[in-house]
């Protein structure tokens, strides 16, 4: 490998096909003109444009990190992607999809919770870390690849931080053997990207679901029937850009599931419901868990509802 500095320009060009090709993904999904994403031109389809994201490639603000500024819809984004130091020569976090993908992810869900013209609604630890949550998730998702099953378990940043186990605390796996978070796991957590790890494993358990009941295309877009995607994958990624758009301000785990839950019901009529509570339930987001906003203290429940 060469230095970082040698290939700039190799990585402004990467950095550019994923962003857009995410964006029209995002597209298909619903993430569009009228619900404040990002674009020069709108083309007269609802939203504020003028709001493309910039792309700092090789940003030299920081190190082993990125991130995404993301103001109200009208204002452009900013990414800053960073060279990663913990190999010899270092390496381009551009060349890495998944955490491209993350940080744009930032941007969806702060345009779409709350309304896209108040991007300040994942300002709580909790909000915040399911920020960090959705982020993996849909990195995650987009990596699967054609002969991955639910026992496939996914790192995050593993390349770019030369470091095969990545940079969560665990990896995304439906094996308790691999990964043992729960909802009270919460309980003892500080930092956004650990509470954000469990809400992207509870996702990461409802997509399996979603998959084993309806499949998995591998391709590069959904295919929809009545404007449902026909496979698990696709399904659960559009369940989860509707659910973020149906969320109040600053939501928790519990209303967060909820949004989806009803994300289902518009978009299917509900008939996910019980593939979307055994995923969450698994990881002790049943019914009956709640969230106390006074001590800050979350109950587990692995109960599933009625006709489930």
């Amino acid at each position: 490998m060469s230095p970082p500095r040698s290939y700039i320009n190799a990585s402004i060009v990467q950095l550019f096909y994923t962003a857009n090709t995410y964006h029209d993904l995002l597209y298909t999904l619903g993430f569009t003109e009228s619900a404040g994403n990002f674009q020069w031109n709108n083309s007269a389809r609802g939203g504020r444009d003028k709001d493309y994201v910039i792309l700092n490639a090789q940003d030299g603000s920081g190190y082993s990190n990125a991130n995404f500024a993301t103001p109200p819809d009208g204002i452009p984004g900013r990414m800053r992607m960073y060279i990663w130091i913990e190999s010899t020569p270092s390496r381009d976090g551009s060349f890495d999809a998944g955490i491209v993908i993350h940080e744009y992810t930032h941007g969806v869900s702060n345009r779409l919770t709350g309304g896209s013209h108040n991007a300040g609604c994942l300002n709580t630890l909790e909000s915040g870390g399911m920020g960090e949550g959705w982020g993996d998730f849909m990195a995650t998702a987009i990596r699967i690849k054609p002969n991955d099953t639910r026992r496939t378990s996914y790192t995050m940043g593993a390349w770019a931080d030369n470091d095969k186990r990545g940079v969560r605390d665990y990896p995304y796996s439906t094996s308790f053997a691999e990964n043992p978070l729960n909802y009270t796991s919460v309980n003892t957590m500080n930092g956004v990207h650990a509470i954000g790890t469990v809400w992207a494993t509870m996702l990461y358990e409802v997509m399996w679901n979603l998959i084993d009941k309806y499949g998995k295309n591998d391709g590069p877009r959904p295919v929809f029937r009545d404007g449902v995607p026909t496979d698990g994958k696709y399904l659960m990624m559009k369940l989860v850009v509707d659910g973020m758009a149906l969320q109040p301000c600053n939501p928790n785990f519990v209303q967060a599931r909820d949004a989806i839950l009803d994300a289902d019901i518009v978009l299917t009529g509900g008939k996910n419901r019980c593939e979307i509570w055994r995923g969450f339930a698994k990881r002790e987001l049943g019914q009956g868990a709640g969230y106390s906003g006074f001590n800050r203290m979350r109950r587990g429940s692995t109960l599933l509802p009625r006709g489930c």
